[in-house]
């Protein structure tokens, strides 16, 4: 039914969990996963601080901060994909800088996915949204199918 899903991490322990419950609960034909981290800007620029002793331009720093910070998260998606191999033939992983519910849904059409896994975030609470805000987005903005993850215990 779903030959291709993409699934975006954050790193978080919610993605994580919800990562770890598709694997060990999953039953359908998987032919492809895409794992996907968006760097977003916002953490760049929060990272960006103008050392001018380090670098000769801010440009410049914010070059380096985010050429490690892909590095990074292309080593943590090479450890996720291990565990994904189980389940599917094939496992692609994509590293993107931008605003993370926008590149979700750009990666989803251009790798033409039939699924879409989010972790719900937070508890089952009137006061409190139960939904990260990011996978808010996705489920308004998206065409694609969304199968949400409960990460949380309770």
């Amino acid at each position: 039914m779903f030959r291709k899903i993409l699934i975006p991490t954050d790193f978080s322990k919610g993605a994580e969990v919800a990562i770890k419950k598709f694997i060990r609960e999953n039953e359908m034909e998987v032919k492809e996963i895409v794992l996907l981290h968006v760097v977003d800007y916002n953490i760049i620029d929060t990272l960006v601080n103008g050392k001018e002793l380090l670098y000769e331009s801010e440009e410049e720093e914010t070059k380096d901060i985010e050429r490690k910070l892909i590095d990074e998260s292309k080593k943590k998606l090479n450890e996720i994909k291990e565990s994904v191999k189980k389940i599917a033939g094939n496992t692609k992983i994509i590293v993107r800088v931008g605003i993370p519910y926008e590149e979700i849904i750009k990666i989803a059409e251009e790798e033409n996915v039939s699924l879409i896994i989010l972790p719900s975030h937070g508890k089952l609470n009137f006061s409190h949204e139960i939904f990260g805000s990011t996978t808010m987005r996705v489920l308004k903005k998206t065409k694609k199918a969304v199968l949400l993850i409960k990460s949380f215990e309770g």
